[in-house]
């Protein structure tokens, strides 16, 4: 994963570019000109968008007005029937027809068929009305297809709604009945109703019918625009640019449709609204070249100034990269004859001026600087080296010291003296744990043991008089911990604590955690520590310590330096001796295996 992260990066480093000039010249179209282009570009086609909208909404407005319209006209239709059934001479020729031949009932219908639409301004549009008394006879304002037939009427579909759904204001469709003469609409909008006089009492069934693809093309047959007239699915009803569309076309790319709004398909814009009533949908279409002139105009002025600002910026912009990086180029030369002649070189500073003149005094300064650099380092190193030296002359008598001691613990062995070899045995452990400059950090176990192998020493030297007791919490015995931390702190004990007794004296080892640190403590029954601000103690006769002790001030310089700032130590006097706590991030390191126990090897085989 990281070697093919490397590889994309170099990859994508390989296309930056490798010159000042050309990265100033980079940064300045990345950073400025696109962002400025991009942003001229957002704004202009907010303008445009909110200028396609404005003119959209226009039409959409004349699409809604026109709409509007039809309902009117449905309206109007739907008052004539009041007109009819309100009309004496039409409910006594409807309730009454025997007072009257046939010629005279036609007449007479006809007559108010007429009337009704003249006075309702309906005589140019195509409504078209049919009645059928209850008495055997039938009237129509219009040619039929076929010839009025009262029994044929009475089982069609309207008349059936008409009698038994009298009050419900419904439009539906119905096939065409009138003739070929009349109208070539394939289907006319209808409302069916019965006629009632005063007492509520049903005596003819009404039709009223509009031919709404005859409505259609006459009130858009002096727009420039084209209009459809579609079925939900966008099948082509009517066009009012064709006098009769093919059957079966459907308008391509029209999407789902809501009420109203407008959508883009091909090179029109399609300004729509539904009909509800009609179960249509009513669109507008217009080109968008023609609608839109004035905008592409602008967009193609704001182009050409664009481009042409662009180029200019370009220009400019190479100009002054130019005038940048020339001084740039002569200064990158010759700090590389710097680098050959071993920073022994200045640049002349004669022919610089403004930020080029800082720059070479500052070169001449920084060359300056870094040869005094150089010498000093160069005697750090012959130091170190010296150093170094001494470090591996130290090694050789540490390591005949180990060895004189394993020779001692052969010695006792053989004049069965097991304590004098047990003593050199903890000592070695001592000084092979203080020798050992490359571990800083060993186990908590391994600790206890140094801190055995002491306290094993000094009881040996003082009789006995010291007694250790550890507190571990399972599973710390492999926390990693500084070495020699705990060993300096049993020291001081004795040295602080207890050499002034004459009792036997108490060391106890505490190893804890809390909250992801290690706590190490080491606490004494001793003297403890005399209070600073009286001599309460000495007073009372108690002897105490004067001061914590070397060991403590080391043990926390280290800690400082190891765990920088996440470890800390403190002194605690107790009722009864001197508590001393330090703790430190737990860090367990658990070995795989347990290493094998440490052999001695007897005197004359020593390396």
């Amino acid at each position: 994963m990281e070697k093919e992260f490397t590889k994309e990066k170099r990859r994508l480093s390989s296309w930056l570019p490798k010159t000042l000039k050309n990265r100033l010249f980079l940064a300045f179209v990345l950073l400025i000109l696109l962002p400025h282009a991009f942003l001229n570009l957002y704004n202009f086609n907010r303008v445009e968008a909110v200028l396609r909208k404005q003119t959209a909404d226009q039409n959409l407005d004349q699409m809604l007005s026109l709409n509007k319209s039809l309902e009117d006209f449905l309206n109007v239709a739907y008052k004539s029937v009041i007109l009819i059934e309100q009309d004496d001479t039409a409910s006594t020729v409807l309730q009454d027809p025997d007072r009257y031949d046939a010629l005279q009932r036609v007449y007479l219908i006809e007559t108010k068929f007429k009337s009704i639409m003249n006075s309702l301004f309906l005589s140019l549009s195509p409504v078209y009305y049919t009645i059928a008394d209850y008495k055997g006879h039938a009237y129509a304002s219009y040619q039929p297809y076929e010839s009025l037939s009262y029994p044929r009427m009475t089982a069609e579909p309207w008349y059936v709604k008409a009698t038994q759904q009298p009050g419900v204001y419904a439009w539906s469709w119905e096939r065409n009945y009138t003739s070929r003469d009349v109208s070539r609409s394939p289907e006319l909008l209808t409302y069916a109703t019965s006629l009632k006089n005063r007492n509520n009492a049903p005596f003819a069934a009404l039709r009223v019918s509009v031919d709404v693809y005859e409505w259609f093309r006459l009130a858009t047959q002096f727009s420039q625009e084209k209009y459809l007239l579609l079925d939900p699915d966008g099948t082509v009803l009517a066009d009012s640019k064709l006098r009769r569309p093919e059957q079966g076309d459907r308008l391509p790319g029209m999407p789902p449709l809501e009420d109203k709004g407008y959508y883009v398909s091909g090179s029109y814009l399609n300004i729509y609204a539904k009909l509800p009533r009609l179960d249509k949908v009513m669109i507008k279409q217009v080109p968008l070249d023609i609608m839109y002139a004035e905008v592409d105009r602008l967009k193609r002025s704001f182009f050409t100034v664009s481009v042409s600002l662009t180029l200019a910026f370009i220009t400019i912009t190479l100009l002054i990269a130019s005038t940048i990086t020339k001084p740039l180029h002569h200064l990158q030369r010759r700090m590389a004859d710097a680098v050959d002649k071993r920073f022994r070189v200045k640049l002349p500073e004669g022919n610089r001026q403004g930020e080029v003149l800082q720059l070479t005094r500052a070169f001449n300064q920084m060359m300056g600087d870094m040869e005094d650099l150089v010498q000093r380092l160069k005697e750090e190193e012959r130091k170190k080296e010296a150093v170094r030296f001494q470090v591996l002359l130290s090694q050789t008598n540490p390591h005949f010291l180990l060895n004189t001691l394993n020779t001692i613990k052969w010695l006792a062995l053989g004049e069965k003296q097991p304590d004098i070899a047990e003593i050199c045995v903890s000592l070695g452990k001592l000084l092979e744990a203080g020798l050992n400059s490359e571990l800083e950090l060993i186990h908590v176990r391994e600790e206890l043991r140094l801190v055995e192998s002491y306290m094993y020493i000094q009881n040996f030297r003082y009789r006995q008089q010291f007694a250790v007791r550890y507190e571990a919490e399972p599973g710390l015995e492999y926390a990693l911990i500084p070495k020699l931390s705990l060993q300096p702190l049993a020291e001081n004990s004795i040295q602080h604590g207890f050499m002034e007794l004459e009792r036997q004296g108490i060391i106890t080892v505490r190893v804890y955690a809390r909250d992801g640190r290690l706590y190490l403590e080491v606490e004494d029954d001793g003297a403890g520590i005399k209070p600073e601000e009286n001599g309460a103690a000495g007073a009372a006769g108690k002897p105490g310590r004067s001061r914590p002790g070397i060991g403590i001030s080391n043990l926390r310089e280290r800690l400082g330096l190891l765990f920088k700032g996440n470890s800390g130590l403190e002194v605690l006097p107790q009722p009864q001796g001197t508590l001393v706590r330090f703790y430190l991030p737990l860090l367990l390191s658990k070995p795989y295996e347990e290493a094998p126990a440490a052999v001695v090897q007897p005197p004359g085989e020593e390396d």
